[in-house]
């Protein structure tokens, strides 16, 4: 039996979603719903997301917004779906979220995830309502997160993992039973900026030149790999940003080329 199903994504993790659903013969892909082009590069040219570079790449139909659909699916869709587009699915609108939650709501899960250094992770798929990951639970899925896992790699298997369990369980997911999150254990993450990046020279320098801070700077590193990474501007007022921990601590001051830590304070 196929469902026609309605896309909501606009992310690189969106399009891991994706592709499972198109590869899957018991969805049909009725349109994909996604963001409007952005200004992006030095010429601020309006530019496509991911999710509309695949959908147009495949031939579905992008719409700004939904007029019916069997099934709606969510991941990484960077908006706030109102009850108004809710309504139209009649409560069959899942939300595939990189956490266990009620943990780590909101736009950055991955990113505190790693900060924090937990390493008991998951995926957690809600049926959608009009707050931020608040639904009730419809499964969870438990995975690790890795000493080398960065926001891609993490974000890349998270959502792969909740991709495998929507079409598996396609023909059961309107049955199954719901569990209420507990709001008394609720975490929250906001929504990062550039500035998130940014350390003060002489913290930056702590954190890659003292041994007991390094695991600060490791964790750092690979929550805002690759955006929006690690920066700071110098003593001279130059901007340096952190290009690399392994295989050796590569940083860049504007319009050089990256050198060894160890070496920058030749150019100072």
């Amino acid at each position: 039996m196929t469902k026609q199903v309605v896309f909501f994504g606009s992310s690189d993790f969106s399009v891991v979603v994706l592709n499972k659903l198109l590869s899957a013969k018991r969805y049909e892909l009725r349109a994909v719903v996604t963001t409007s082009d952005k200004p992006t590069g030095r010429h601020l040219k309006l530019t496509p997301n991911p999710v509309k570079v695949f959908a147009q790449e495949h031939n579905i139909p992008v719409v700004s917004s939904p007029q019916s659909g069997s099934i709606g699916l969510v991941a990484a869709y960077g908006k706030i779906i109102p009850q108004s587009t809710i309504d139209i699915f009649n409560g069959q609108i899942y939300n595939i979220h990189p956490s266990l939650l009620p943990k780590y709501r909101g736009p950055s899960p991955l990113q505190q995830q790693i900060l924090d250094g937990i390493t008991e992770t998951g995926v957690t798929i809600i049926q959608l309502d009009a707050l931020i990951d608040h639904g009730p639970v419809v499964a969870q899925e438990k995975d690790v997160i890795l000493p080398n896992d960065t926001t891609i790699t993490l974000g890349n298997r998270l959502f792969e993992i909740g991709a495998n369990w929507f079409i598996e369980n396609s023909l059961k997911i309107e049955n199954c039973k719901l569990k209420i999150q507990d709001e008394s254990v609720a975490t929250f993450t906001k929504k990062l900026t550039r500035q998130d990046g940014f350390l003060e020279f002489g913290e930056f320098k702590n954190y890659l030149e003292i041994e007991n801070w390094k695991l600060k700077i490791d964790r750092l590193w690979r929550a805002y790999y690759p955006w929006p990474g690690i920066w700071t501007t110098t003593p001279s007022s130059q901007r340096l940003k952190l290009i690399s921990l392994k295989p050796q601590i590569l940083v860049q001051l504007e319009g050089k080329t990256p050198i060894p830590w160890t070496r920058f304070p030749l150019l100072i």
